[in-house]
Formats: structure tokens, C-alpha cells, sequence
């Protein structure tokens, strides 16, 4: 099962003592890295927003600024394991600790600096179910991945339009 950074937390967070090796495994392999190729990789992260409907935008601002510094979140990404979504915060004490308690990690950190985003597209959805469905088929009907993929590409270039 190839799965982000966010599916193993609650598994990590109390890994069973025997066999935990024999059991789960940590691969960052997509794209493939090869020495003359940056790769990179999708991270997951939050998304904080005021409606604007809000009365108090203002207060609201500073609940998610006091909230996010470092002394506040830091604990709590140690305790749940999950990956800090702030640059500074993955090179402070909080790398240590956490990594101390919570398998791979160092690993997923480690992928931050090579972090993309999804676009922020209403099509994303639908060209993500278009990936979704050609790895699918060829892992599970055998069907070319080329052709495949080929055929999945042109499902998006409708949806966008192209």
C-alpha cells in the first residue's frame, strides 16, 4: 500500500513492540529519485480559514497566529506525531523528541523540503479520480501503464477544457 505521511500516525502512535519491522516499511520512492532529478513530493498540511461571515475576523486572525507558534503547536505535533507545516519547526528540538517516540519519522520530515501542493483548481478533484482510477487499473487489471496513463491525461485535459 503506497499512502501519505497522515494514514500511519495513529498506527505509529502505539506500534505493536513485536514484529514492527516484519510488519510496516517506509519507502519515499515517488517519483523514483535518480541523481540528476529533483524530485519532490505531495505533503499534506492544514487549511485554516475565516469565513467571511465571521463578526470577530480579528480575533479569529490571532487565535490562528497565537496558536500556531511554536511553543503551542510544537507539543502538540510531538504528542500526535504528526508533521510540522512550518520550515523552522522541522530543524528544532520538536524533530528530536518526536522522532524519538514515532517510527520513520526523520523519513517523512526529511521530504518536507521537496514538498509540493495540490493546485487550488476546482478540476483537482476530478483529475486526481482520473489518476486514482489509472493506477488502479494497472495495478489491479493489468492494463498498460502508458496507455493508461495516456488515457487518464486526456480525461483531465477535458476536464480543464484543453
Amino acid at each position: 500500500m503506497i499512502e501519505g505521511s497522515w494514514l500511519p500516525v495513529p498506527f505509529l502512535q502505539s506500534p505493536p513492540k513485536k514484529n514492527f519491522e516484519d510488519r510496516i516499511g517506509f519507502i519515499p520512492a515517488l517519483p523514483v529519485p535518480y541523481k540528476n532529478n529533483q524530485t519532490s513530493t505531495l505533503m499534506g498540511g492544514w487549511a485554516l480559514s475565516i469565513p467571511k461571515t465571521s463578526i470577530h475576523k480579528d480575533l479569529a486572525w490571532k487565535l490562528i497566529e497565537l496558536a500556531l507558534q511554536p511553543k503551542i503547536l510544537g507539543p502538540f505535533l510531538s504528542q500526535t506525531g504528526l508533521l510540522p507545516t512550518q520550515i523552522s519547526m522541522r530543524t528544532s528540538d520538536l524533530l528530536n523528541t518526536t522522532a524519538s517516540s514515532h517510527p520513520y519519522y526523520r523519513q517523512l520530515v526529511s521530504m518536507i523540503p521537496f514538498a509540493g501542493t495540490r493546485p487550488s483548481i476546482s478540476e483537482y478533484p476530478q483529475i486526481a479520480d482520473n489518476i486514482r482510477q489509472a493506477i488502479y487499473e494497472v495495478q489491479f487489471q493489468n492494463k498498460e501503464p502508458k496507455q493508461t496513463l495516456y488515457e487518464a491525461a486526456a480525461k483531465s485535459a477535458m476536464v480543464l477544457g484543453w
